[in-house]
Order: structure tokens, then C-alpha cells, then sequence
């Protein structure tokens, strides 16, 4: 993970980002079939990218970079910065609802938002 930073004139505008690079170091990932599996994951962040909620970290662009000869690929997220309080702290605190109920709520409600 990387801090970055937009370039613009206002200063009060600029929104604190971070920029996620995950590599693909596995063989399977230089395969045909693995190499589409990327492109799937890529194309489901774009989806995400059009979803905008007060309650949900803002993803900006995504770019997967497909090596022609040799290297691993590798999948760049550009996003809002992450609050540094995160659903697990929340949770750690809350003695009313455990962590798995919780999360298994949280995963369907972003199945959800992804296929409106």
C-alpha cells in the first residue's frame, strides 16, 4: 500500500488516496486461464468504482498489468484513504454481536450493492 496524493490547485479539495498494488506471483496467473481470472477481478473493481455511499471507502481506477515475456502480474487499486477506526476495532468492542455474524452480514450487503 502506497499514500498518494491528487495533483490539483485547491489544497483544501485533496482528498487523501491510497494506492493498493497486489502481485500474482503464482505460474497460474501467466497461464491463459489465469490471466482471465485477472481480468474478471478487474472488471469486478470497475463495478465498484461506480459505487458511491457516505458509509462506503470511494475506489477511483484500476489498472491490471499483464507482462508479455517474463515478471508476475500485478493489479493497482487507487482509492480513498482508509479510516484509521475499522470494522474489526468496532467489533472487539461491541459485546452484543460477534465478528462472524457480522461479517457475514457486511459481505451480503456488498453482494448486494454490486449487483444493482
Amino acid at each position: 500500500m502506497y499514500q498518494a496524493e491528487p495533483i490539483c490547485d485547491d489544497i483544501a479539495a485533496t482528498l487523501p488516496l491510497e494506492v493498493h498494488l497486489v502481485t500474482f506471483d503464482s505460474h497460474y496467473y501467466t497461464t491463459h486461464q489465469g490471466r482471465k481470472k485477472l481480468k474478471l477481478v478487474q472488471e469486478d473493481v470497475q463495478r465498484l468504482i461506480g459505487v458511491q455511499h457516505a458509509n462506503v471507502i470511494r475506489l477511483y481506477a484500476v489498472k491490471l498489468t499483464l507482462p508479455h515475456s517474463s515478471g508476475a502480474p500485478q493489479l493497482a487499486v487507487l482509492m480513498e484513504q482508509r479510516p484509521q477506526l475499522t470494522l474489526h476495532d468496532l467489533l472487539e468492542d461491541c459485546e452484543t454481536l460477534r465478528e462472524e455474524r457480522a461479517s457475514v452480514r457486511v459481505l451480503v450487503g456488498v453482494h448486494y450493492i454490486c449487483s444493482i
